[in-house]
């Protein structure tokens, strides 16, 4: 039964492809780059001798990306598993950006998402299969930073306790991971207060829960500490930490 990755050509993305394939799931990935694309669908199906399928498109100019997904599926076994790692985060995202930027960042974190997910809950309902989203430790609490990102990962993490308020696990297991500082292109070089996790590591994780129910949950853990920490502060005090 077929495993969706979508964001699948980086970072977490790419981690969870690999460990899927490892585990010998069928694979559709989706990104929008095919040359990203289709060398590692040749790579995973030349190491792990798997069904690796790919499906090239861009989430900010399609204002229905589940239907292309249902689409390319049509010649491959019934999804079980979707998993929407992808993102996009500004670094001039202050409340500076333009309605063209904003639009795009809406659609590649929270639009894209929502729209797959609810192209595909009839199949992955019929399967008993698991929906899998990721959230940003940046939605914890508003800052001057990351502004429309932040608010697209707090409205992805609702649309995700509203999937589980409806669906019970043994119809849907739906799993949702805040993530903190992960090693990627975009945190390269960045001098971060706290340590980044590997995406290699987070994916062995998030594979091998698959099969355990709902939750919602912070990745690395202890993220759930500072997370805690940062909301119970005082507004006086929170509104100093501007880095």
């Amino acid at each position: 039964m077929t495993a969706i990755v979508v964001g699948a050509s980086s970072g977490l993305g790419r981690a969870l492809a690999v460990e899927l394939a490892r585990s010998g799931k069928p694979l559709l990935l989706i990104a929008s780059d095919a040359r990203d694309l289709d060398a590692l669908a040749g790579d995973l199906r030349l190491r792990f001798k798997g069904e690796v399928a790919s499906l090239a498109m861009d989430l900010a100019a399609s204002a229905d990306p589940g239907a292309h997904i249902l689409a390319r599926l049509t010649d491959m076994s019934p999804p079980t598993a979707l998993l929407l790692a992808v993102g996009m985060s500004r670094s001039d995202d202050d409340g500076t950006l333009g309605a063209g930027a904003i639009g795009q960042l809406l659609a590649i974190n929270l639009h894209a998402p929502i729209a797959i997910a609810h192209a595909l809950l009839p199949a992955l309902l019929e399967a008993k299969g698991t929906i899998v989203g990721f959230g940003s430790i940046a939605g914890a609490r508003g800052r001057s930073r990351n502004i429309v990102y932040a608010a697209a990962k707090r409205g992805l993490e609702t649309f995700f306790e509203s999937l589980r308020h409806r669906h019970p696990p043994s119809s849907l297991r739906v799993q949702f991971y805040r993530l903190g500082f992960l090693r990627s292109n975009l945190t390269f070089g960045l001098k971060l207060p706290l340590p980044i996790a590997e995406p290699e590591d987070v994916a062995g994780k998030v594979v091998a829960q698959l099969q355990q129910g709902s939750f919602d949950r912070y990745e690395p853990r202890w993220w759930g500490m500072i997370a805690t920490v940062v909301r119970s502060l005082p507004w006086f005090a929170f509104r100093r930490m501007k880095d």
